[in-house]
């Protein structure tokens, strides 16, 4: 049975471990997947027998090997059993109790990959025996294993220290899709690390980009909040132009560009959208929510509303398809496209957005916390209270519930019609060059749709520490940029502080 099992499972070995030039297209085609999804390959014969023969090889009394364990996941990877955590449970035990050497982690970890295995924490187990075969690892080895740690969402601080040290030592060896899934693993862990940021962009840059590899490269970009320089700029827009293959390719695409607030030419993003919508299908809800919201900000509403047609479908069907913060893209993502949800999604969306809303302001950092307070105390001062009590007093009079729920910190009425929403935009949500994100961006759309003017503060522009003064000096400018209708609001209250 360990012959059959290689014999499915050595295309791809042969072609990682061999790295030959006559190969790649080989790895292109078995490892051509979704990013958080794999396609099924198809594989014709006894599956169940195959699947019967693993479940005996990964007993725990069995004399398996690394080797075969890897290979016994390859093939249960080919065979399309993506939804049988109960040998894949089996797998990653078996894994604990063998040795396992860099081309047994990597083709191990690229099956768990693209079978969708979510076994958090035994997949983040790995990252032991990853660490101490990195250094004879190849970089298509290495970017594989690393992929599917990102993918466990476990950021083992460590280990990927030291994947962006070895990246930027052997950066000549690192192809372009190798530092496309080193950039993807360190944004899905949520690692930030300037060094495997400088040395993946650098290595992009100069090189001819597939659509795939660019899409990914983006998706990673996004998730850790790098805006591309023009050089990676360029490439990643060149290598999007030569289009595409997997809609959820597309889908992430479309997220990245507008999370970014990149800049992305309209036959761009018509061809996204259409790779999307064709195999919206085969998204899963999340991917289908991402893409819909990024096109719906991108300016496609006839993509957006398909995507988000279907996500919405899905909710119907499963309302634990999607997490309050995915149904918060569900949400802005109709605000934005004017996309018509069936009634009972809509309002489910809506208090998701409020969920994550309310979420995300219990959760923020002391110096978050302390920005949002200044803010709020210099719009008071801007407004007119200048003695403490008179500050604290209009301070608590700011907070006001939103239509779906959420709280919003300070909400000034300049009239009977008109009430301005002041947001606080912290550092946790900008860009690394200090941008504001696509995320912040959807979110104040959202408020003009209730109702609001909003005026976005970035705690990037923001005199911290400074004097109230100084401070409400900035949030008047703040408010004149964001909102010109106030423009004479804004000038009459700065020439009275």
């Amino acid at each position: 049975m360990l012959g059959a099992l290689r014999v499915l499972a050595s295309p791809w070995a042969g072609a990682l471990e061999l790295g030959a030039a006559s190969s790649k297209n080989l790895v292109s085609e078995v490892a051509a997947r979704r990013f958080a999804a794999a396609a099924a390959v198809p594989v014709s014969g006894d599956a169940a027998g195959v699947l019967s023969s693993v479940d005996a090889l990964l007993q725990q009394d069995s004399n398996a090997t690394g080797k075969d364990v890897s290979d016994a996941a390859v093939a249960l990877a080919y065979l399309g059993a993506r939804g049988n955590r109960r040998v894949w449970g089996k797998v990653l035990e078996k894994a604990a109790s063998v040795s396992l050497d860099g081309a047994s982690l990597a083709n191990l970890s690229w099956a768990l990959s693209a079978a969708n295995v979510e076994h958090t924490r035994t997949v983040a187990e790995l990252s032991g025996p990853l660490a101490a075969n990195l250094k004879s690892m190849t970089p298509a080895q290495v970017s594989y294993a690393v992929e599917a740690i990102g993918k466990s969402g476990v950021a083992d601080v460590e280990l990927f220290a030291a994947v962006a040290e070895l990246a930027e030592a052997r950066a000549a060896e690192f192809k372009p899709a190798d530092l496309a899934r080193l950039l993807w693993a360190f944004g899905a862990a949520g690692v930030q690390d300037g060094k495997l940021v400088r040395a993946a962009s650098a290595g992009l840059a100069k090189a001819e980009l597939s659509g795939r590899v660019a899409a990914q490269a983006l998706w990673g970009l996004a998730a850790l909040g790098r805006v591309p320089d023009a050089a990676l700029a360029g490439a990643l827009a060149k290598g999007m132009k030569s289009g595409v293959e997997a809609p959820a390719d597309a889908a992430a695409a479309a997220w990245a560009l507008a999370t970014l607030v990149v800049k992305a030419d309209s036959a761009t993003v018509k061809a996204l959208s259409e790779k999307a919508k064709a195999g919206a299908a085969d998204l899963s809800a999340a991917q289908a929510v991402q893409g819909g919201w990024g096109l719906a900000q991108l300016g496609d509403k006839e993509g957006a509303a398909a995507l988000l047609g279907a996500a919405a479908a899905a909710v119907q069907k499963d309302p634990t398809s999607l997490s309050p913060s995915a149904l918060a893209l569900l949400h802005s993502g109709a605000v934005a496209a004017g996309a018509s949800l069936p009634a009972q999604v809509a309002e489910f969306a809506a208090k998701g957005f409020g969920l994550a809303v309310e979420h995300a302001r219990h959760t923020r950092s002391s110096a978050a916390a302390a920005f949002h307070a200044e803010l709020a105390e210099a719009v008071a001062y801007a407004s007119g209270a200048r003695h403490r009590p008179d500050v604290a007093a209009k301070v608590a009079s700011y907070q006001a519930a939103a239509p779906e729920g959420s709280t919003l910190d300070v909400v000034v009425p300049v009239d009977a019609n008109t009430k301005l929403a002041v947001i606080g935009v912290e550092a946790e949500l900008l860009a690394a060059n200090g941008a504001v994100l696509g995320g912040s961006i959807a979110a104040a759309r959202v408020r003009e749709a209730q109702g609001y003017k909003v005026a976005l503060v970035s705690s990037a522009e923001w005199p911290a520490g400074a004097p109230v003064k100084q401070r409400a000096a900035a949030a008047l400018a703040a408010i004149k940029k964001s909102v010109p209708s106030l423009a004479s609001m804004a000038d009459k209250l700065s020439k009275e502080l």
